[in-house]
């Protein structure tokens, strides 16, 4: 396997046979350094391009790869049209699923919007609108929802879908970015009702748009009712939340790509938590740390990272989403005493 990350941490180095740093900034990856890339390995023998998060803003570039490499997800046609957000709510709206109102011109009352780019990952990009802010390229407005940010990851083969599980997530806001992406617990415990009403969203937009592969649904949760925040159309971290030794969803991946979404794994009732740990300063990597096993994503030793930056993601699992949540946030406020003493 080789990898191309923007992080290249230890992990991924000790997964992988070639790693390749690639920077990435305002919800993209460098292009031509990521292109450049390519260009050095011997792709005769790779099954394809599975990838993640970074790529919902530039599916040129996923269609410049495609000619490369056989992807392993949604093709970048998929890709364009779920992410150009006028579009995309306005089908929302022919198949009557709900949605937060959505405005793409500037505002004369700001208050209870937010302010959102195409294409973002990690909620860095969600501000608080501004009156008469004048959009960017890419920028539309969202009518802020009260309720509970969840999400869904389910399989699809063009037409149909599987559910794996059912999330919910939470932010690590800081000063200019109030919705910063914090962490998030699967098998998360969400009324039936909202499940079932869920599933069938996501076989409604699949079935249009035809969708393929892991996906996930983002809403936002209240009581009976849900409000669609976007589709995330290819690899999501909460792949993790239920991948096991019994459960190999990289391998549904690639055969639900393929249109196939028979033997479908057993996933276990245990729910993990996962929580990105920010730096509250600046801050070097010891040699001498050492990282504990609840801990992914560790960057190598004399790492500098800056403030606000992740350092890594901690890990936590229990039999109940809340016990997990808990664990998490127990292990967050062990490692930060570790880094920062």
């Amino acid at each position: 396997m080789v990898a191309l990350d923007v992080f290249a941490d230890a992990d991924t180095q000790l997964a992988a046979e070639q790693v390749y740093k690639i920077d990435y900034a305002n919800n993209g990856f460098d292009a031509k350094q990521l292109e450049a890339a390519l260009d050095q390995i011997d792709t005769i023998d790779m099954q394809g391009f599975a990838y993640g998060s970074g790529f919902e803003a530039q599916p040129d570039l996923l269609e410049r790869i495609s000619q490369r490499l056989p992807l392993i997800g949604n093709t970048p046609e998929v890709v364009r049209k779920l992410k150009d957000a006028a579009s995309f709510f306005q089908v929302l709206d022919h198949l009557a699923i709900p949605h937060p109102e959505v405005s793409f011109t500037s505002l004369s009352n700001a208050e209870g919007w937010l302010c959102k780019e195409e294409g973002g990952s990690g909620g860095a990009h969600v501000f608080n609108a501004r009156v008469n802010q004048a959009l960017k390229k890419g920028q539309y407005y969202q009518r802020v929802m009260d309720g509970t940010p969840i999400s869904m990851l389910f399989a699809a083969n063009g037409n149909e879908v599987q559910v794996v599980g059912f999330n919910q997530q939470w932010v690590s806001p800081i000063e200019g970015k109030p919705y910063r992406y914090g962490g998030i617990v699967g098998n998360a415990n969400l009324p039936l009702g909202i499940k079932k009403a869920l599933q069938e969203t996501a076989e409604k937009i699949t079935a249009t748009f035809g969708l393929r592969g892991l996906n996930s649904l983002d809403v936002i949760w209240q009581g009976t009712q849900f409000w669609v925040l976007e589709i995330n159309p290819r690899l999501s971290s909460t792949l993790d939340l239920y991948q096991s030794r019994e459960a190999n969803l990289f391998a549904l991946h690639v055969r639900a790509v393929n249109g196939d979404l028979r033997h479908f794994p057993e996933i276990s009732a245990r729910s993990k938590a996962r929580n990105v740990l920010y730096a509250r300063q600046d801050l070097v990597i010891s040699e001498n740390l050492v990282w504990p096993e609840w801990t992914a994503d560790i960057p190598p030793a004399q790492t500098k990272i800056s403030q606000h930056q992740p350092i890594c993601t901690v890990l936590a699992d229990a039999n109940t989403a809340s016990d997990a949540h808990d664990l998490v946030f127990e292990r967050v406020d062990q490692l930060s005493a570790l880094l920062f003493k």
